[in-house]
């Protein structure tokens, strides 16, 4: 009868031993996906600003005129007319891969993109990123943090790009705080 009890006792240690195994490992796994799904939605923002940029500068391009984007009902127009990509919009809404706030704002010479509600992972990567092709950019002028950014650096701006300790000092803990200005001609 001694034996059983001995025996029970040291299953019961093995199963508590087993059960500690699986919840690391599934913790090691949800960590992993996580982190592969944070990375997805990072490469989803920089296309999704990438074909906002493509799209209104293939809509406007004959005008090269660029203040409709400030008209009161501009949004419902661009969705209709597929400038915003499918994947950012919800009925009239707008938004970003983070599902913050996409806002558009145009002058006859240059338009801005506004996305807000930024993960402060996100943030980092979108402003440390190069905005060159070939060594140009449509880029004139990049706004976070309080800061702007443009490729002279003169009068009140910093010089592009952004230095990658500058974007985690202007990106913060709480997403509602991080707002991104991007502003093409």
């Amino acid at each position: 009868m001694m034996l059983r009890n001995c025996q029970k006792g040291s299953t019961m240690i093995e199963a508590i031993g087993v059960i500690g195994i699986i919840a690391m490992i599934t913790t090691g796994i949800f960590s992993t996906v996580s982190k592969v799904y944070d990375r997805y939605k990072q490469t989803a923002i920089v296309q999704q600003i990438r074909d906002l940029q493509k799209n209104i500068q293939m809509r406007y391009s004959a005008a090269a005129d660029y203040r409709d984007l400030i008209k009161p009902n501009i949004m419902t127009t661009l969705i209709k007319e597929r400038v915003i990509p499918f994947d950012m919009v919800s009925g009239d809404r707008v938004f970003h891969a983070y599902k913050g706030d996409v806002q558009l704002s145009g002058t006859q010479y240059d338009y801005t993109i506004v996305f807000s509600d930024m993960k402060k992972s996100a943030c980092i990567d979108l402003l440390a990123m190069d905005w060159t092709v070939n060594n140009t950019s449509d880029l004139i002028k990049l706004k976070a943090g309080g800061k702007t950014y443009s490729w002279t650096g003169t009068g009140t701006s910093h010089k592009l790009p952004v230095a990658l300790k500058d974007a985690a000092s202007m990106c913060k803990d709480k997403s509602s705080e991080n707002v991104i200005e991007w502003t093409f001609q």
